[in-house]
């Protein structure tokens, strides 16, 4: 059954979404076929709630609208922005490859690449695994927050210990300076990724997910200091990720590699090298811009001296 009221509101977001300069109400009741006092009352409660805005003699999309369609068009797009990109990562590392989205407060999978017989590396996440976005998860996302939106993240996260949210303390404005992050592996550790996955696919209730994370963090050493990235030899790794940015520069999701085995640290280095690279394909992609230059590289206090010495 037809209901007039809400078709009206619908044909006028349909026509204030289209490119162009701001819409006289005459054209606006010409395309939609509604009343001048109609349309009125409609654009008045739009103005007020930021999906449209008066601008001179004419209408245009206001903030809230404006904000929905570049998250929609992210969704839409992010995948097929993330196809070629993720296959050339998976191709340059020889490690399984996933894209997360940001959804609703957790990353979810959208889209992977296995590595095929190449690698011992584990198999690529599934389509649907997801992630908090919550401190100490999705630190390459939460980098990139204002400081304030930062401070709500390790707030939302009640299960903390005291050592866990010093150690973010120390890393995260790291994270934020090379644009990447690692989750670190131990050998119980290995044993929880895998019985998560289990309960993921039985469809577990987010009480027992959320006490799995918690279990994570016990059995983890948050991410790697820049120092340490220097000096160690090799490393447990889980992941690594960059963020995806749209336009804006705020993130939409991440690119990620998940070895879930030990590296040398000129391993790690070039694994973030191409991720961080990958992500920024992606992200130029999304923006509709060429993708930067392929010489992209980790800033030199970084750069784990085997693969310096590599370079020189």
């Amino acid at each position: 059954m037809r209901h007039d009221p809400t078709r009206r509101a619908l044909s006028v977001v349909e026509a204030l979404a289209t490119d162009g300069p701001p819409l006289p109400l005459a054209e606006i009741a010409r395309v939609t076929g509604a009343s001048r006092s109609t349309l009125h009352a409609v654009l008045a409660e739009m103005e007020s709630q930021a999906w449209a805005e008066k601008v001179g003699g004419g209408w245009r999309a206001g903030p809230r609208l404006r904000e929905v369609g570049t998250a929609l068009a992210a969704e839409v797009d992010l995948v097929r922005a993330a196809r070629e990109p993720l296959k050339a990562l998976v191709d340059s590392t020889g490690i399984a490859a996933v894209v997360f989205e940001v959804r609703d407060g957790m990353a979810e999978v959208v889209d992977s690449v296995g590595a095929g017989m190449r690698t011992a590396s584990r198999e690529a996440m599934p389509l649907g695994h997801v992630v908090p976005v919550r401190a100490p998860f999705a630190r390459e996302l939460a980098a990139r927050l204002p400081l304030g939106e930062q401070r709500q993240w390790l707030a939302d996260a009640a299960g903390l210990t005291t050592a866990a949210r010093d150690r973010l303390e120390v890393v995260l404005p790291q994270i934020a300076r090379r644009g990447w992050s690692i989750e670190r592996l131990t050998p119980a550790r290995r044993e929880l990724l895998r019985m998560a996955d289990s309960l993921e696919t039985s469809g577990i209730g987010a009480l027992v997910r959320d006490r799995v994370s918690e279990l994570f963090v016990e059995l983890s050493e948050i991410d790697v200091t820049d120092a340490e990235l220097g000096g160690a030899p090799d490393l447990a790794v889980a992941s690594v990720a960059a963020p995806v940015l749209r336009a804006d520069g705020r993130a939409v999701g991440s690119v990620a590699v998940a070895p879930g085995r030990r590296m040398t640290g000129r391993s790690v280095a070039r694994a973030a090298e191409a991720v961080t690279q990958c992500a920024a394909d992606v992200s130029a992609r999304l923006a509709s811009r060429p993708p930067a230059p392929r010489t992209a590289t980790l800033p030199s206090h970084l750069v784990h001296p085997a693969l310096a010495a590599s370079r020189s």
